[in-house]
């Protein structure tokens, strides 16, 4: 399985309180909520994945910056194999560093498309993900 197409989409999520304050006079009336969508090869097989950072006024990780995150590390993902996250994991923090709150929603993408693509084979997820990662550690000798 090989992921063909990443999309990804805005989505504004209403306050029940109407606003969400900080100090400073700082604050929103919505969420700015990113979706992400992994299609792959094998028909039906897709993940989505989310990330609704609280704002740019409290941490730095905001909506705009997630989108912009995930355009960026899209085309190093495409011909992936998203049941092997560990690969994806690394591939990602190879092509953009930081921002693991951007990352967070293509790691949940595909481990959703694993969850997929084990119910349709009638397997665990734990037998449907290949999660070995080979790593290279000099340890030196005294």
């Amino acid at each position: 399985m090989k992921i063909t197409k990443i999309s990804v989409y805005q989505v504004d999520l209403p306050l029940h309180e109407k606003t969400y304050k900080w100090s400073g006079g700082k604050g929103v009336e919505t969420f700015d909520c990113t979706i992400v969508k992994i299609e792959t090869d094998d028909p039906g097989i897709y993940g989505v994945g989310e990330v609704t950072p609280l704002g740019p006024f409290y941490l730095p990780a905001f909506g705009k910056g997630a989108r912009t995150c995930i355009a960026e590390l899209a085309p190093h993902l495409i011909g992936e194999d998203p049941r092997n996250v560990g690969n994806v994991n690394m591939l990602m923090d190879k092509s953009l560093l930081g921002h693991p709150y951007a990352k967070s929603a293509i790691d949940i993408a595909c481990w959703v498309s694993c969850q997929l693509s084990g119910v349709r084979c009638e397997v665990s997820v734990s037998v449907s993900v290949s999660v070995s990662v080979s790593v290279s550690v000099n340890v030196p000798l005294w």
